[in-house]
């Protein structure tokens, strides 16, 4: 799967053959948790992990935490095998583990995968060899070339464009508007007025059909995504001081801490002073479960807004940044359908009220210079 456990999920596979499951990631977790709260010099651990092993260890058993290098270490150590990583980045490969068998894994850079050789594409999983009893430069050659192709296919999917479009069943051909077409063109008796949806590719130099956006058009759009590293994020580090005095870390703080601050005011303040996102996540997330204000719905828009406010009028940098966005339309590329949107095959899915509101303090900013 596609998610925060990836790593988890392949080093299971090669090492013991284990299907990716929530109990595996699970376990799994766990194992490095107890590993590190095991080490005989915690503070020098806790040097290294940059954080406590006891903070470490609630982090890594967060399922929307990514695994990295030295939850590798760890687990190369609970299986007795070494673990070699074929990077897709550098094509190169990085080996952890002291002895033992020899598993591989893929790392495009953003995701894990176990490798796998077997005698056919649709061998069984019974026919498959996960574990090696050595480096092989053969084998390892093929990894490589595997990356270097993933690196051509990303590279190529990149420069294409996908749309949706109706096709008719009955005779193939690709419309707009169906209907129209049954009326317009004539079919065989056997004809059953039906329809289906078809994604097209589009290559770099076409253009796309009418109707359609492309998110990737920097003339038109302004693109985020939701993570600490975007500045028009709420996730972004950025301390703000509400209407009220109250100072908090960042944008996503205030927005988790305001669900609660007339129904549960003792964990709103928790939520103000958590050292992190995740944190405040956390905690809105557990002990905030169906605690929050029963008309956050109605009100939250108005709350962002606020927030948004508060943040670029203390910020003169994020500020400028937002002005510099003139005339394009900014979209916060999320999965969330009601904070951002996506355009899976150039149709716009999600109302993207993140960037509506960034949209209006920048009208704002703007009348003000």
């Amino acid at each position: 799967p596609n998610d925060n456990s990836c790593l988890f999920y392949a080093i299971a596979y090669v090492a013991e053959g284990a299907a990716a499951s929530n109990a595996v990631q699970q376990r799994l977790r766990g194992v490095v948790a107890a590993a590190v709260l095991a080490d005989d010099d915690p503070e020098t651990r806790g040097l290294m992990l940059g954080k406590s092993v006891e903070e470490y260890a609630r982090w890594i058993k967060n399922q929307f935490h990514w695994g990295g290098e030295n939850e590798i270490v760890e687990l190369s150590a609970s299986y007795g095998c070494r673990l070699a990583i074929i990077s897709a980045e550098s094509l190169s490969v990085m080996t952890y583990g002291e002895a033992g068998k020899v598993g591989y894994i893929l790392y495009t850079g953003s995701h894990y995968d176990p490798l796998v050789a077997a005698p056919s594409m649709d061998a069984a999983a019974s026919e498959e060899t996960r574990l090696f009893a050595s480096r092989d430069e053969d084998l390892e050659s093929g990894f490589i070339e595997l990356a270097r192709t993933h690196n051509a296919t990303v590279a190529l999917k990149a420069s294409q464009k996908r749309v949706k479009r109706i096709k008719c069943v009955g005779c193939g051909a690709i419309v707009d508007d169906f209907q129209a077409h049954c009326g317009e063109v004539e079919h065989d008796d056997n004809f059953a007025y039906e329809c289906e949806e078809v994604e097209l590719v589009i290559e770099a130099d076409e253009a796309l059909p009418e109707g359609a956006i492309d998110l990737t058009d920097e003339v038109k759009y302004f693109t985020f995504f939701n993570s600490s590293m975007s500045e028009f994020s709420n996730f972004y580090a950025a301390a703000i001081t509400s209407p009220n005095g109250v100072i908090y870390p960042s944008g996503e703080h205030w927005w988790q801490s305001t669900k609660y601050l007339n129904t549960v005011p003792e964990l709103a303040a928790k939520i103000q002073a958590a050292s992190t996102v995740d944190d405040a996540h956390t905690l809105s997330h557990t002990e905030g479960h169906e605690r929050h204000r029963q008309d956050w719905d109605e009100v939250k828009f108005e709350i962002l807004i606020d927030i948004l406010r508060a943040k670029f009028s203390q910020h003169k940098s994020l500020a400028d940044a937002l002005v510099a966005t003139k005339g394009r339309e900014i979209v916060n590329v999320d999965s969330d359908q009601w904070a951002g949107m996506q355009a899976p095959g150039g149709i716009a899915t999600g109302n993207n009220n993140l960037g509506k509101a960034l949209m209006m303090v920048r009208v704002e900013l703007l009348a003000s210079k």
